[in-house]
């Protein structure tokens, strides 16, 4: 009797970028589908070039709105205003920067959600969880993509402030319209909304499939890297706020 032919494995179907991109688009809606198919084998390298790709392009075109509020800085600053427009140089710098930054907060991520397994007796590898960061990234493009959505339909000339180039989806728009809070308080709130529940549902998903660990465990070292990381972020944009008069 012949025997038994073997079951196909998640990697035997594997098509370079193609697969990757596939699984970021399903990741946010089937989490723990696209999470049980590399556990054999994360990815994580192309599907972050495919997440830099697709942010730098919405970088691209947010560049109207972000020249304006340089501008609004610098009339406030009383400094003259340079020309503006793309060049070779600040789209080449945009790029590196979109690079770097997405590499590093990634790996930091991603560190914070190994140690946090490992202290819970977690079984996982530092890829895995690389894999489970961006594999949850793709919702914080969808907030890329809305927020340049907003924007467009305000126009660029409603950008009077720092504060117009900013879209909130969190819990900052339920501050009663004449309440004063400092950068950092109004700029955390907005950092916690449904975008950010959703993504840290996926996150949950991904560390008990592929760190293989409770409920319990998983939502502890979702919402440890979660604050850390808003945390660190909202401190930088607090400070760059009020280095711009806001």
């Amino acid at each position: 009797m012949a025997a038994p032919a073997p079951e196909a494995t998640p990697s035997s179907s594997y098509t370079p970028v193609l697969t990757d991109l596939l699984r970021l688009v399903r990741a946010p809606f089937a989490p723990k589908a696209v999470y049980q198919e590399q556990e054999a084998a994360p990815t994580f390298w192309v599907p972050w070039v495919l997440i830099c790709v697709v942010s730098f392009v919405l970088q691209l075109l947010q560049s109207p709105f972000q020249q304006r509020v340089r501008e609004v800085v610098l009339q406030k600053l009383g400094r003259p205003v340079p020309p503006g427009g793309l060049t070779v140089v600040s789209v080449a710098g945009g790029a590196i920067g979109t690079v770097v930054l997405t590499l590093v907060l990634a790996a930091i991520a991603a560190g914070i959600l190994y140690i946090a397994l490992m202290v819970m007796g977690g079984e996982t590898t530092f890829k895995k969880m690389l894999t489970v960061t961006i594999f949850a990234w793709p919702i914080a493009v969808l907030q890329q993509v809305l927020t340049y959505v907003v924007l467009s339909i305000r126009g660029v000339d409603a950008i009077q402030s720092v504060w117009d180039a900013q879209v909130s989806f969190g819990a900052d728009l339920l501050l009663p319209g004449d309440a004063v809070v400092s950068p950092f308080l109004r700029l955390f709130l907005a950092g916690i909304g449904p975008l950010a529940i959703w993504q840290l549902i996926v996150t949950v998903v991904g560390l008990k499939t592929l760190g293989k660990v409770g409920t319990g465990a998983a939502w502890t070292a979702a919402l440890v890297s979660f604050l850390v990381m808003l945390a660190g972020l909202v401190a930088l944009g607090a400070m760059g706020i009020k280095a711009a008069g806001g």
